[in-house]
């Protein structure tokens, strides 16, 4: 946006959310728009100003095919969110990689964005199970690695062998299942096998579990692939240890449902999940009257306008962390 004070601070950006949103309120580039700051906090874009419009105003189209393999583009019923399907795409198996070896995951120490792009584009990965089939002198192919650099990323993949099973249910990035919900899902199950052979009733009674992330997780481990994958890993060596577990906290937030909506400064989405969890409190990620909180941070999506239409209550980061007795 063009730079306009509204209710004494300086306004220059303001989220669309989505394709449903801006179809809608029939927003164009070009636009004058109504813009205010919702709940005084986050700016927003009420709408467009219809009679300002000169003609020269374009429409927001969205893409049709993925830009990177160039696979038509689906939506499903009741999603807002465009997404490529092809399993085989080159982003999709960077990301895949990248998302595997991060810090809360795997946590390969070596394992960047550039190198992840290599492994791939070079064809030794093709999924994350090929990296523990790797030899040291696979990584000499690589470009910018000598013998040091190569040994290292080997041995901080062997390293990654022994991990807590949480992180590894993080790791292999089932949709809708963030670093809280897998910490959760391994404390609830103990063993990856009963996890695999879960049924969507088990999931279902598992307070902060809805439909969608339950479908998502017995549709995951139903995949041949996935289970190919899976059991890859397993045969290299693979083993799960228990993480130290922390002083318990007292319950706080027990009989209180959160849900999370944008960027954080003080800590990841997810961090802020696992502290809730640990205070007692539930988490879901969708929005409805049974929601205690909304936490809104920055460029919030459309859960945030769901929470204004339903009266849902909207705290912002500094209040969440007041509630749970960080505030600084």
């Amino acid at each position: 946006l063009k730079p306009v004070k509204v209710g004494g601070v300086i306004v220059e950006r303001a989220t669309l959310h989505n394709e449903d949103f801006i179809k809608n309120l029939d927003i164009r580039i070009g636009d004058w728009v109504l813009v205010q700051r919702a709940g005084e906090v986050i700016p927003e874009i009420v709408m467009p100003i219809k009679d300002r419009r000169t003609g020269q105003e374009k429409e927001i189209v969205f893409p049709t095919h993925c830009p990177i393999c160039g696979t038509k583009l689906v939506k499903k019923p009741g999603e807002a969110i465009w997404r490529c399907p092809n399993k085989s795409c080159y982003a999709q198996a960077v990301r895949k990689l990248l998302h595997f070896a991060s810090r809360n995951a795997m946590n390969i120490d070596g394992l960047g964005e550039k190198v992840a792009r290599d492994l791939v584009d070079k064809g030794l990965v093709q999924n994350v199970a090929d990296l523990y089939y790797l030899k040291w002198e696979d990584f000499m192919k690589l470009p910018g690695f000598a013998y040091k650099k190569a040994k290292n990323l080997y041995e901080a993949i062997q390293k990654s062998k022994k991990t807590s099973l949480g992180r590894f249910i993080y790791a292999l990035g089932i949709r809708h299942v963030g670093e809280a919900m897998a910490q959760m899902l391994a404390e609830k199950f103990k063993t990856l096998d009963k996890l695999m052979n879960v049924s969507m009733t088990d999931l279902l009674s598992i307070p902060g579990v809805g439909y969608e992330v339950a479908k998502s997780i017995v549709d995951f481990f139903k995949n041949e692939e996935n289970l190919k994958m899976i059991q890859r890993m397993l045969s290299a060596g693979l083993t799960f240890i228990e993480e130290e577990k922390e002083e318990e906290k007292p319950k706080i937030l027990e009989g209180l449902t959160f849900v999370f909506t944008g960027a954080l400064k003080s800590m990841t989405r997810d961090e802020a999940k696992r502290k809730v969890i640990e205070l007692g409190g539930r988490i879901t990620d969708s929005v409805s009257r049974n929601v205690s909180y909304v936490v809104v941070g920055e460029k919030p999506g459309s859960k945030y306008q769901k929470a204004l239409q339903l009266g849902v209550k909207t705290i912002n980061e500094e209040e969440f962390l007041k509630l749970i007795g960080e505030a600084k």
